[in-house]
């Protein structure tokens, strides 16, 4: 049988070989060369519109900030339930005290009594 601690260098010996190998294989593309430039030089840079700027980088983040909140809220309100936590009352329960049930079964009276729950002798 293995022991316990040539399983766990086994395991470190191979994830660390994974992590060179996939480094090794990613780190391809950032060899290229640079690409050789027109005859007539390198191509102009197209000015960018202020609105496309603000909807990428003010509308994008404000409509994916709005389909999370749909996801999160939308889902209680379809049950019908309160969102806020303060105003929802909790439960009542008081652990280990008496219960006024209808459906509670009696404590038995004495030795002989059958009332109860389960019962078992030996």
């Amino acid at each position: 049988m293995i022991s316990t601690a040539v399983r766990r260098c086994a395991t470190a010996v191979l994830s660390l070989a994974t992590l060179v190998g996939v480094s090794v294989l990613l780190a391809g593309p950032a060899a290229a060369d640079t690409p050789m430039p027109k005859p007539g030089g390198w191509e102009e840079n197209s000015e960018t519109d202020p609105v496309q700027w603000l909807l990428l980088f003010v509308g994008v983040p404000l409509l994916l900030m709005l389909v999370i909140t749909a996801l999160y809220v939308g889902p209680p309100l379809a049950r019908g339930e309160k969102l806020n936590p303060a105003k929802q009352e909790p439960d009542q329960q008081w652990i280990g005290g008496p219960r006024k049930s209808a459906g509670e079964l009696a404590a038995p009276d004495g030795e002989d009594s059958k009332a109860g729950g389960a019962g078992g002798t030996w």
